[in-house]
């Protein structure tokens, strides 16, 4: 995009001729002579048009010119971001997973039996093992929730889990409760993932995920590992 050198040169032409009718006017007027000729209105007003047409000319090219160097700083930037990928912090629990192979195989019995039980594909149940305990069955978060699938003391009970210690009973409990936010929120998992993370009263306030940076990254990850599994099978 660039400036019309038309515009440019008839500023340039135009503009002496207005300082030169003002100094002719100065000198007239030291000689005090009333009578002498002004230039004609209709010139003035022709001039006057045809410099404010060019002024708006510059104007609009000029803005022109300025959104095509903000689009093109905008996709400079995009492209910076998109060849720079950003990874979203591994939690504790992610790490401890990925860390600890084994433990993953240790508790495939229990997350196997529970998912047939409840409906659940064993390897969502896994992704929501490794989010909420790392795999470690004696996990206990700073709110309390203990266990593989960290529930908190008073849900683990209203599931009947007596000792969320044991892997079989918190994962059998944990499974159940998953089973039923699926049911409640017609099979929509994003919803029934932040339900588990959040509470169904906050997913069913902004009947969506809820804007939570911790919620929004719990589903994101769990739905991500849950994903790579099923292409790995």
């Amino acid at each position: 995009m660039s400036i019309d050198p038309t515009a440019i040169t008839s500023i340039i032409t135009y503009t002496p001729k207005l300082y030169d009718a003002g100094s002719d006017e100065n000198a007239g007027s030291d000689q005090a002579d009333e009578s002498a000729p002004s230039p004609p209105a209709a010139d003035l007003d022709a001039i006057e048009q045809r410099f404010s047409a060019m002024v708006s000319t510059l104007t609009n090219q000029l803005a022109v010119l300025e959104r095509s160097f903000t689009q093109a700083m905008r996709s400079l930037v995009k492209g910076f971001r998109a060849a720079a990928p950003t990874r979203a912090p591994a939690t504790p629990r992610a790490q401890a997973a990925a860390g600890a192979p084994a433990a993953v195989g240790k508790f495939t019995g229990p997350i196997s039996a529970a998912a047939q039980r409840h409906e659940l594909d064993p390897a969502l149940l896994s992704a929501v093992v490794g989010q909420e305990s790392g795999f470690q069955s004696r996990a206990v978060s700073r709110a309390g929730a203990l266990g593989l699938m960290q529930l908190m003391p008073e849900t683990a009970r209203e599931l009947g889990v007596r000792d969320p210690f044991d892997p079989a009973q918190n994962v059998e409990g944990g499974a159940k409760y998953l089973r039923g936010l699926i049911d409640r929120y017609h099979g929509r998992l994003d919803l029934a993932l932040a339900a588990y993370n959040a509470g169904p009263g906050a997913v069913d306030r902004f009947g969506a995920v809820p804007p939570y940076a911790e919620t929004q990254a719990y589903v994101k990850n769990i739905l991500a590992t849950y994903r790579n599994a099923a292409l790995a099978s």
